[in-house]
């Protein structure tokens, strides 16, 4: 199942959860009506009993007042904890004990863990999430959490830092990586809040038992069978929720394991990682008491209880292994027991920034073959062969959301080739500075402005800091500021909200400097918006547009890419033709050259965001089909592709080259 079937998956299920869901809300809804009219009736001393339905029946305004109370607090609380969860991934790992990991950390341990992270999220092509470690945790286990890829946290155990080698640790994350790029966090944040609410009616309950008098001769009896009943359907309730969400979890892991072989293609690192949790005696247990409201995000069982929300060990490790030998499981544990648990290894790939590459910033040429299509901004002399271009580039819908061997060695060598100054710009304010340095021309007389403009709008001591920044930014080789930028992400989620605006609008002032944009001052522009966007809102990814509801923007979208890829008007037409059939076959607009692309294609491109899935799968391969009609791909057409894809929440990783 590729990307965009996962994600309409995704979307259909959370479909039925929300029926499934409303229609328990209204069981229990119901349920707490017969009690509260059980008990208004018998209040009344002056009338004598009558049943429960008769006496909405007589009464429907206090009926209907008391409904809307019980339906108010169940959509109150579901709402609260919702909103509570927006804030990411990180709210969830804080709220179980997570430390977040510091880039500049000493740990060995802590350092690898970031360095998989980071290799991971370039080669697919998501913003680099924040890392937790669960100090107190000795099991083996780990979760990913977030709305989308732009507020994601990965978490993992200390016990998983110290037991588990690189590639262990590397199958663990590449596992947590499918959570964030199948949609499945945000439907594990979605069953988290409305659990929650279902938990607020016991809480009720039991709240009223406490606090009832037990004073016989005042005749409170019925106010205590009163919160007995609503504590028992909240948690009746809060029972069939849980089991919904374990139900759900245990489908979602399968493909998540599946996921986590096909990123890396090593599936002995998973099953090596599985076989360990099986061999300790506490396994994947958790300690802390906040670990039953995520139990369904862990990479493994968290919790010792009836409702399992993972496959068992035995059948995910052979779903791995058909021909595993289940004493293989007592020889790990008598290893483990004879080994300190500070043997995980730690190989030398975990020290890449420490290496020392040409060029006074540390920057590295890119191989050939091994660092993505050679950019040509001016010169279009350097093609791909048009047998290569399409073989290149047929399936790369295919790969979009997903990731190969390849890509994961790709991602190690663009992480390694990043300057050590880039990669350690964690702090809010150096990341900042590293998003204005990449939006400085090249050309004189525009930076001057561009300078101009910064003293008015920054302290001298920042903009002294940014030209401190600039000559790290201009050594770096083009088809790593893209990367760079998503490297730094993270410290940019803890600027405050205000200077996220002004850094934004500053970037605005600085790309409009020189009158004109070019393709990467656009995608920059836009992804720094977009993630924002994301990280702030918690949007949904997809939506239910149709191509023939987009065929407007589709048009500005392809007019754009021809007209950046064209060296005439008629290459740009015939470019845009040959995409436009694959999309709008039979009913595409003429190509129309565009006076303003970046307006208008910002115009377009929310539009296009709420494509369902499989409608943006067509418009990846069609885009595709502009790009290499010429059989050429220049570094506009290059940058312009991924920050679409990112755009559309449609994650696509580095493309791969060479003859």
């Amino acid at each position: 199942m590729d990307f965009f079937a996962r994600q309409a998956a995704a979307r259909g299920q959370s479909r039925w959860l929300v029926i499934a869901f409303i229609l328990s809300l209204l069981a229990v809804a119901l349920a707490l009506d017969l009690v509260l009219f059980t008990f208004l009736a018998s209040a009344r001393a002056h009338r004598p009993e009558i049943d429960p339905l008769a006496f909405a029946a007589q009464n429907p305004g206090l009926a209907f007042l008391s409904t809307l109370l019980v339906m108010g607090v169940l959509g109150l609380a579901s709402l609260y904890k919702s909103m509570e969860l927006r804030g990411g991934g990180g709210v969830v790992a804080r709220s179980l004990g997570g430390v977040l990991v510091d880039t500049d950390t000493r740990d060995s341990k802590r350092k690898r863990l970031l360095n998989v992270v980071s290799e991971m999220a370039i080669a697919s092509g998501v913003p680099m999430p924040e890392v937790y470690v669960l100090e107190q945790e000795s099991a083996i286990n780990a979760f990913a959490a977030g709305h989308t890829p732009a507020n994601a946290a990965v978490t993992v155990t200390q016990g998983a830092l110290d037991r588990l080698n690189r590639d262990q640790l590397q199958g663990v994350i590449g596992h947590e990586f499918s959570h964030i790029l199948n949609g499945d966090m945000r439907l594990n944040l979605q069953l988290m809040g409305w659990v929650f609410g279902l938990f607020v009616v016991g809480l009720i309950g039991r709240l009223i038992l406490d606090f009832s008098p037990r004073d016989r001769r005042n005749n409170n009896n019925a106010i205590v069978v009163l919160g007995l009943a609503v504590m028992v359907l909240g948690y009746v309730g809060l029972f069939f929720g849980r089991l919904l969400q374990a139900a759900v979890s245990r489908q979602r892991e399968r493909l998540a394991d599946a996921s986590g072989v096909q990123f890396t293609r090593n599936p002995q690192g998973l099953k090596d990682a599985l076989i360990k949790i099986a061999a300790m005696p506490d396994g994947s247990v958790l300690m802390t008491p906040q670990a039953e409201q995520a139990a369904h995000m862990f990479f493994a069982e968290g919790l010792n209880r009836a409702f399992a929300t993972h496959p068992p060990l035995l059948e995910r490790i052979r779903e791995l292994d058909p021909k595993f030998d289940e004493s293989e499981i007592a020889r790990v544990a008598a290893q483990m027991s004879a080994e300190s648990p500070e043997v995980a290894d730690v190989g030398a790939r975990d020290f890449a920034g420490t290496r020392d590459y040409a060029g006074a910033a540390g920057g590295m040429p890119l191989a050939e073959g091994a660092a993505g299509f050679a950019p040509r901004a001016a010169s279009r002399a350097a093609a791909v062969g048009g047998t290569a271009a399409g073989a290149a580039f047929a399936s790369i819908s295919a790969l979009t959301g997903t990731l190969t061997p390849s890509h994961i060695q790709h991602a190690q060598t663009l992480y390694a080739a990043l300057p050590d100054t880039i990669r350690d710009f964690q702090s809010p304010g150096r990341a900042q500075a590293l998003v204005v340095a990449l939006l400085l021309s090249k050309e004189p007389a525009v930076r001057q402005r561009q300078f101009a403009l910064l003293e008015q709008k920054l302290s001298a001591g920042n903009v002294a800091f940014v030209q401190q920044v600039v000559p790290v930014v201009d050594a770096i080789d083009p088809m790593l500021r893209l990367p760079a930028l998503q490297h730094v992400f993270p410290s940019l989620r803890r600027v405050p909200v205000a200077q996220r605006r002004a850094l934004a609008g500053l970037a605005a002032d600085l790309i409009h400097a020189d009158a004109r944009i070019d393709a990467f001052e656009f995608s920059l522009a836009k992804l720094l918006e977009t993630l924002l966007n994301d990280e702030l809102e918690a949007r949904v990814p997809h939506g239910t547009v149709s191509l023939d509801g987009a065929q407007e923007e589709i048009n500005v979208l392809f007019a754009t890419l021809a007209q950046l890829g064209a060296q005439d008007e008629h290459g740009a037409r015939t470019a845009y033709e040959a995409g436009m059939t694959v999309v709008l076959p039979m009913r595409y607009p003429e190509y129309t050259a565009l006076s303003d692309w970046p307006r208008q294609l910002s115009e377009a491109l929310p539009r296009l965001e709420r494509l369902e899935p499989l409608a943006k799968k067509r418009l990846m391969d069609g885009l595709v089909k502009t790009i290499t009609t010429d059989e050429v791909m220049t570094e506009a057409e290059s940058e312009l592709l991924r920050t679409v894809c990112a755009l559309l929440h449609c994650p696509l990783p580095p493309l791969l080259g060479g003859p």
